[in-house]
């Protein structure tokens, strides 16, 4: 089962929309950070992105991009799998941000399967290669 975590940067603490057993049987954790020095949604990915997950996923994307950002930061850290699909998406997101203007798009991951989706598609070269979410942040 994957969860998706749509978590807004701003730094002054952590705000949770929504808490208890509820949401981790659901398995969705909606998390805002607050960080006063820059301001960036990430969507945070556990578990496999695949087919079953496509619409969440891109809902929570477009969702992010709908906010006053500078930048989403897709964080796959925690994702075992990334499906072709997905991430051939992620690159006709990208492709239209950066032709239309809007926040950037980043991605952070950590899976080898899911970088082999990425190069499979030939997505990779779309993004820049972030060594930690703090340099995806910072940058």
């Amino acid at each position: 089962m994957s969860a998706i975590s749509l978590l807004r940067e701003h730094a002054d603490g952590v705000h949770r929309n929504g808490s208890g057993p509820k949401h981790r049987r659901n398995a969705r954790l909606w998390t805002q950070y607050v960080d006063r020095q820059r301001e960036c949604v990430v969507v945070r990915v556990e578990g496999e992105l695949d087919a079953a997950a496509y619409a969440e996923f891109f809902r929570a994307v477009n969702k992010a991009a709908e906010s006053d950002c500078h930048a989403i930061v897709v964080d796959l850290r925690a994702a075992r799998f990334l499906s072709l699909r997905v991430a051939a998406a992620l690159g006709a997101v990208k492709r239209t941000r950066d032709t239309r203007g809007g926040p950037d798009l980043r991605i952070v991951s950590g899976c080898q399967a899911v970088e082999r989706a990425l190069e499979v598609t030939d997505v990779r070269r779309l993004f820049h290669r972030y060594p930690s979410m703090r340099a995806a942040l910072d940058t």
